[in-house]
């Protein structure tokens, strides 16, 4: 009966006993992962990540999962380049220094957590998030495989910074004489600005068989009456959170794209179940470190 727990044990010790890069191997790897979201342009216009692996998979809490490198790239890059070079006032902020609080490096599998500067530029005020990853990576080419990143208090910094960016979000709404805003309620001006963003992606790429609203105005009808703006963390779900998440993408791949911030949602800004959601990772590799299970 104790055959098949002495045969894990054995596999375990077997894994231990592989040579695997060093530390500071790991701890560079880690840095250059972080540092990457400070610069992402070049990662972007070259569509290609040293860090990711081809067929890494990650997992966001206030989003969803991401397989593969392209889409990945797209996500963890190209969201944060396109939003640094908007005239307008973005709900997310851009990375511009991300420095490693705490570090745990047990190889193959690091945790880590970054204190990350976001910058929201209309307003000029920068503040910090503090992000946790737990990163899986291939010890051979010390790319990563896998990483579960959770935004701490992320809906705390949510609520703390919102009411910053309304007073700007609102000029800018009514300079462009934006009709349908209550301006005496911070919420509906939250939604009127992400929905005029959103909007104005659509109807630029999503066009022809991609095109998703016959009009701008029926998209911000949509978005503003006919789907919840949604919780902060609901980056992941049938929201209109979700389709702002998803606006800068569109530009990359407007096939894969668009329906994500259109009515259906695609098969991201989707209805989700928060048990299967916790019971059922996505990944396919183990995240427990190998001196952990002894």
């Amino acid at each position: 009966m104790r055959l098949p727990c002495i045969w894990f044990l054995l596999s375990i010790f077997s894994l231990r006993a592989t040579a695997w890069q060093s530390l500071e191997t790991y701890i560079a790897a880690v840095n250059k992962f972080g540092l990457d979201f400070v610069n992402p342009a070049p990662i972007v216009e070259q569509g290609n990540a040293s860090t990711l692996s081809d067929n890494v998979v990650g997992r966001i809490d206030i989003t969803t999962n991401f397989v593969g490198q392209e889409l990945n790239i797209e996500y963890l890059y190209g969201l944060f380049l396109e939003g640094a070079t908007a005239n307008t006032t973005q709900l997310i902020g851009t990375p511009v220094t991300t420095v490693p609080q705490a570090l745990v490096v047990e190889q193959p599998v690091v945790f880590v957590s970054f204190i990350t500067d976001l910058l929201f530029p209309t307003v000029n005020l920068t503040l910090p998030l503090q992000i946790d990853v737990i990163l899986r990576f291939d010890d051979e080419t010390m790319k990563v495989t896998s990483y579960d990143a959770t935004l701490r208090r992320w809906s705390e910094f949510w609520d703390y910074y919102i009411p910053l960016l309304v007073p700007k979000a609102a000029e800018e709404l009514m300079a462009a004489n934006t009709t349908g805003v209550d301006y005496t309620n911070s919420t509906d001006i939250v939604v009127h600005r992400a929905a005029a963003d959103i909007c104005t992606e659509a109807q630029t790429h999503c066009l022809g068989e991609n095109q998703q609203y016959e009009s701008y105005d029926q998209c911000v009808q949509f978005l503003t009456k006919e789907v919840p703006f949604g919780a902060s963390w609901s980056g992941g779900e049938n929201t209109g959170f979700c389709r702002y998440v998803h606006k800068n993408m569109v530009k990359y791949r407007p096939d894969v794209h668009c329906p994500h911030v259109g009515p259906t949602g695609g098969d991201y800004c989707i209805p989700r179940n928060y048990t299967d959601i916790v019971i059922n990772p996505p990944f396919n590799e183990s995240l427990i470190a190998y001196t952990a299970s002894q």
